[in-house]
């Protein structure tokens, strides 16, 4: 989108390489704190009772608070592993593709979007920062469909797949709890606005591209390769699949729309 464009080389100088990477990181040492304080994610998570009574880091906090949810537990150490190793690749390869502007615009959407829902909804609803990495899992997933991650070491799957079960978990989500909407509509916004148009673009110039190529094979396919040609006008079954033909004893061929009359 044209105009899309224009707001990001207007906000050029913002952007911060690497930011959710520094998010991911916050969220490990949320998780490492509540070791010391187990209710350490409920500080962090968005609450506006409390923020208007002046807890305000909390508008900002929460976009990382989801990690100190996890249980301290083995399993729950290497899903961390995992959460983080993912995390990274996220942002290198959305950087990559994107830029940091762009990564940076999308981020801040996606942040703005939820405290702005949750201040004039209230859902009451507990991690709500693991929307934005929702959001941008999704959006790798789109991008880079093909990427595999092997699930401890040992199951290959492509990211394409694990995007259509988050889309899937997602739906049927806002479908049980339509609570979740609240959150799940922000968090989805730059989504729709930047992923989404590059995908339908980019599968439109697909489709042209192989219509192209279908249309210039069949003009060099050479005219030898003709199995019927009419000695009148010279059409052949190239020219139309509905075209009928038909071989006089004289060894001669017409199609029916010049069809000698017989003797």
């Amino acid at each position: 989108m044209r105009w899309l464009d224009w707001i990001e080389r207007r906000l050029e100088w913002l952007h911060f390489p690497g930011l959710f990477k520094y998010l991911t990181f916050l969220g490990v040492i949320a998780y490492a704190c509540q070791w010391a304080r187990p209710e350490i994610a409920l500080l962090l998570d968005f609450d506006r009772a409390k923020i208007l009574s002046g807890e305000v880091w909390r508008v900002f906090t929460f976009l990382f608070a989801p990690m100190g949810m996890q249980r301290f537990t083995p399993f729950g150490v290497l899903f961390l592993f995992f959460a983080v190793q993912i995390s990274f690749l996220i942002s290198d390869s959305l950087e990559e593709a994107w830029g940091a502007t762009r990564l940076t615009l999308y981020i801040l959407v996606a942040w703005i979007g939820l405290a702005v829902a949750q201040f004039v909804f209230d859902p009451g609803l507990l991690g709500s920062g693991s929307m934005l990495y929702t959001s941008l899992f999704l959006s790798f997933a789109t991008l880079f469909p093909r990427v595999e991650f092997s699930f401890f070491f040992l199951f290959p799957i492509q990211v394409r797949f694990l995007g259509w079960l988050s889309g899937v978990l997602l739906l049927l989500n806002a479908i049980t709890n339509p609570m979740s909407l609240i959150l799940t509509v922000p968090a989805m916004v730059p989504y729709l606005l930047w992923v989404l148009p590059d995908v339908v673009h980019g599968r439109k110039s697909l489709v042209k591209a192989a219509h192209r190529r279908r249309k210039f094979q069949t003009a060099s396919r050479p005219e030898a390769l003709a199995f019927h040609r009419c000695e009148s006008c010279g059409r052949t079954e190239r020219d139309s699949e509905d075209l009928e033909f038909f071989t006089l004893p004289d060894g001669k061929e017409y199609c029916q729309d010049h069809l000698p009359p017989q003797a």
